[in-house]
C-alpha cells in the first residue's frame, strides 16, 4: 500500500501532524509512506524513521516565479504534479484542510482521498471520504489524530520522531560550546518572537526576565529565533545588565530542535519553536493572549501556559486592535512564579 500524507506548512503545524506518521506506521506496518510538504518545513520531516519517501511542494518558488514568466511556472506545475501522480498512491491523507491541500491531494491522483469534513476554501471538494470532528475544542495534535481515523489508524500514544543526525548533533555541541555556557547552571531558552505582532509580549519585560533568570536563578539564557528576529532579540539584550546569547537566524530547524533537547526550559509565545520544545519534551512555559491555548497550546502535561485574561482575549486578529492588553495582562512577575514552579520540580 502508499500512502501520501500532506501537510504543507507552517512549522508548528507540520509539528502537530508528525504523530500522524508515527501512527500510520504503525497500523500500517508494511506500507510505503510519503509526505509532501512545503520547503519552509522540510527538516521537520528528513529523517523520521515512520516516512519512506519526502516530497517538497516548490509553492514560494512558483508564487516568486509567476509574477515574472506565467507560463513557465505553470508548466512546473503541471510537471511536478505528472511526477507525482506516478507514485501511484492508494491513499492521500489530507490533515492540513486547505484548499492547496485539497488540490494537491486530488493531483497526487490517490484512489482515495480523505480529509477533514470541515475544511476550509472549498478543500472538501476534492476529498471522497470527509471525517467528521467534535464540536468541541481539542488540541491540533487529537484533531489530527482524529482526520486520520479515517484511514483506520488509531492511537493512544503521541511521538514526534524528529531525528537528529550525527552531523547535526556535532554542529549543536559546536554552537553551545562556542557560547562557552557554564554547564552547572540550568539552560533556559526564550524565543520571544512571533509571526504575528499581537502575539508578541513586550521587550522591556523580556530583557527584565532575562536579567533575573541571570542573576537570582544563576541559569544561563538563549535566545532563539529566525533570521527577522534577530535585530528585535538584540534590542531585548542591549536592555538587559546581565549578558545573554543571541542564536537567532544562526540555526536551521533541527539545530534548534538539538538546542531545545539540551536546555532545561523553554520560555516564548505561541510560536513554531515552543511546539518544537514539546516535541524535543523540553518543559514549556507559553504565554497566550489573541490565540486559543486549548487548541494551539503547548502539548502534554509538563507545561505551563500564562494567559492574558481579557475580554478580547482569542480574538485570533494577527494585528492587535487593542493596545495588546491580552499580552500585557501577563506579568513579569507571573513568569517568574512560574519559571521557578517549573525549576523546582525540574531539579527536585
Amino acid at each position: 500500500m502508499k500512502i501520501l500524507l500532506i501537510r504543507l506548512s507552517a512549522i508548528g503545524d507540520v509539528i502537530h501532524a508528525l504523530p500522524v506518521a508515527k501512527a500510520t506506521r504503525e497500523r500500517y506496518p508494511k506500507a510505503e509512506i510519503t509526505w509532501i510538504v512545503e520547503d519552509k518545513a522540510k527538516d521537520l520531516v528528513i529523517g523520521n524513521p515512520n516516512i519512506d519517501n519526502l516530497i517538497i511542494l516548490p509553492k514560494e518558488e512558483w508564487k516568486r516565479d509567476f509574477k515574472n514568466n506565467k507560463w513557465s511556472t505553470i508548466k512546473k506545475a503541471r510537471s511536478f504534479f505528472k511526477k507525482l501522480k506516478k507514485h501511484k498512491f492508494d491513499i492521500a491523507l489530507d490533515v492540513h484542510g486547505l484548499f492547496k491541500s485539497g488540490l494537491t491531494a486530488y493531483l497526487s491522483g490517490a484512489k482515495k482521498r480523505v480529509g477533514p469534513a470541515n475544511g476550509r476554501e472549498g478543500s472538501t471538494l476534492f476529498y471522497q471520504q470527509k471525517v467528521k470532528l467534535p464540536t468541541t475544542e481539542i488540541h491540533q495534535i487529537d484533531r489530527n489524530l482524529q482526520i486520520a481515523q479515517g484511514i483506520d489508524v488509531k492511537t493512544d500514544s503521541v511521538a514526534f520522531d524528529i531525528i537528529l543526525s550525527k552531523e547535526e548533533e556535532k554542529m549543536v555541541a559546536q554552537i553551545l560550546k562556542e557560547l562557552g555556557l557554564d554547564s552547572d547552571k540550568p539552560l533556559i531558552t526564550i524565543n520571544p518572537y512571533t509571526s504575528w505582532s499581537s502575539k508578541n509580549w513586550l521587550n522591556r519585560r523580556w530583557a527584565e526576565v532575562a536579567d533575573n533568570l541571570i542573576k537570582d536563578l544563576n541559569c544561563e539564557v538563549i535566545f532563539t529565533g529566525s533570521p527577522a528576529d534577530r535585530a528585535g532579540v538584540s534590542e531585548i539584550i542591549e536592555l538587559m545588565e546581565e549578558r545573554s546569547y543571541n542564536l537567532a537566524g544562526k540555526t536551521n530547524l533541527k539545530e534548534l530542535a538539538g538546542i531545545y533537547d539540551r536546555a532545561d526550559l523553554f520560555i516564548g509565545c505561541d510560536t513554531g519553536p515552543m511546539h518544537l520544545a514539546v516535541a524535543m519534551e523540553t518543559p514549556v512555559i507559553a504565554l497566550f493572549g489573541p490565540t486559543n491555548p486549548v487548541t494551539h497550546g503547548p502539548y502534554g502535561d509538563n507545561n505551563i501556559v500564562l494567559k492574558g485574561d481579557t475580554p478580547c482575549k482569542c480574538c485570533w486578529k494577527r494585528v492587535c486592535q487593542h493596545n495588546k492588553e491580552c499580552m500585557k495582562a501577563i506579568s513579569v512577575n507571573n513568569l517568574l512564579e512560574a519559571v521557578n514552579l517549573m525549576l523546582r520540580s525540574e531539579f527536585e
